[in-house]
């Protein structure tokens, strides 16, 4: 059995949902191919979970600092209750592309032709193609998705071995929790974003001594470990033999995120830089190219980043642009004063004054991050209350002559 449609997209994640969004909102006949859950990682066992639970042990700490009484935070039942909600959301998302027009078909697909996509006995042809395959964790063991969705619920004395986003978040929600939480630095925290200052690194591990997350540079003993060393494409060449892969594992793309292969487009984590706000804006870059002609190129530096840990820490724009840089202080903010003390901005200038560059570290930082961003012409941190904003302009003018 053979199907057509205008576009294909292989993959339900931030990507590959965005991307489909996108299409059916201009009109275009889209066609979804999930293998497993739709909304990928980031909805399922990621992002979304994470800033749930991430909320609540920011607002157990706040009650700590304020009163000096600690909140008994109920972790399975968190987690059973995020998981009620992540199934909600999961179900509204996919109903509201459904109502848009979009066909899912849930399988493995394969391309067997340049156009065509097969998934079982059934064939897709598509005048475009779009690869959303996501990623995976680069090493085995228990990873931070499986305690996010309660496929594995810590005991004992937990030891997070990794020093990224996803380690320095899991370490402030877990200790938050009540658990006895260790991580393991081999470099420095957030060491793999170079757009963090060390000093921003070394307020971060302060923090988490001051909380009880103890920072060690070997490998202790532990009732769990969680390991966060990191993701890597989660692309199949043997499920599509003639799309061209680089070295590190990634698809090899042009600046307006095509393949070798005319037509067929690559966004998601299977291109770098990896995460959903990335991911998010290739699909924005990917639907005007399909719509409207290769002439929009992809900008990571056009994206706000977020780490929500012990402290907000965030950054957006390209910092090898500077000519300088200029440090304020969060606390001469009257708000900033009263609530939370310590915050602090890095900001960097053109020759000309204008400004290019910002990373900060402390509480509200996404807010800050986030109209810093716009005003740049940026997108938005994810996930954020201000993709809203996003999503009000998208709705007045897509579409629309």
């Amino acid at each position: 059995m053979e199907r057509k449609f205008d576009v294909i997209v292989v993959g339900s994640g931030p990507g590959g949902y965005k991307t489909a969004k996108l299409l059916l909102e201009r009109g275009l006949k889209v066609c979804l191919i999930e293998k497993s859950l739709f909304g990928g990682t980031c909805l399922n066992a990621g992002c979304i979970p994470k800033d749930y639970l991430y909320n609540l042990a920011v607002s157990a700490l706040k009650l700590k600092q304020v009163t000096g009484k600690t909140l008994a935070l109920d972790w399975r039942g968190a987690v059973s209750k995020t998981q009620e909600r992540v199934s909600a959301l999961r179900k509204n998302a996919e109903d509201f592309l459904r109502r848009k027009g979009l066909e899912i078909v849930y399988g493995e697909g394969e391309l067997v032709d340049e156009k065509v996509v097969k998934v079982g006995s059934l064939k897709l042809v598509g005048d475009r193609i779009v690869l959303a395959c996501g990623s995976k964790p680069k090493e085995q063991g228990i990873h931070p998705e499986d305690i996010l969705t309660g496929k594995v619920f810590p005991e004992g004395k937990i030891l997070i071995k990794g020093e990224g986003p996803s380690a320095c978040e899991l370490a402030f929600i877990l200790k938050a929790f009540g658990f006895e939480v260790g991580i393991l630095v081999r470099d420095r925290l957030l060491s793999s974003l170079p757009q963090i200052p060390e000093s921003f690194s070394a307020k971060l591990e302060v923090a988490f001594d001051e909380i009880g997350i103890e920072v060690v540079g070997e490998e202790t003993r532990a009732d769990t470990i969680i390991v966060a060393t990191g993701r890597e494409p989660n692309f199949c060449s043997e499920a599509f033999p003639f799309i061209k892969k680089r070295p590190d594992g990634f698809v090899e793309v042009d600046e307006y995120l095509e393949t070798n292969l005319p037509g067929v487009y690559a966004v998601g984590d299977i291109v770098p830089p990896m995460g959903a706000g990335f991911a998010f804006e290739k699909a924005r870059v990917v639907a005007h190219n399909i719509t409207e002609g290769k002439s929009l190129t992809f900008e990571p530096s056009n994206v706000p980043v977020v780490i929500t840990s012990a402290y907000e820490v965030g950054f957006v724009g390209d910092p090898d642009k500077v000519a300088r840089t200029e440090h304020l202080s969060m606390s001469l903010n009257p708000k900033s004063f009263v609530n939370h003390k310590g915050g602090i901005l890095r900001i960097g200038y053109s020759e000309g004054g204008k400004p290019l560059f910002l990373c900060g570290i402390g509480y509200g930082i996404s807010e800050v991050v986030n109209v810093f961003s716009s005003l740049m012409g940026g997108s938005f941190s994810h996930p954020s209350y201000a993709e809203l904003v996003e999503e009000i302009f998208a709705q007045t003018y897509v579409g629309r002559n």
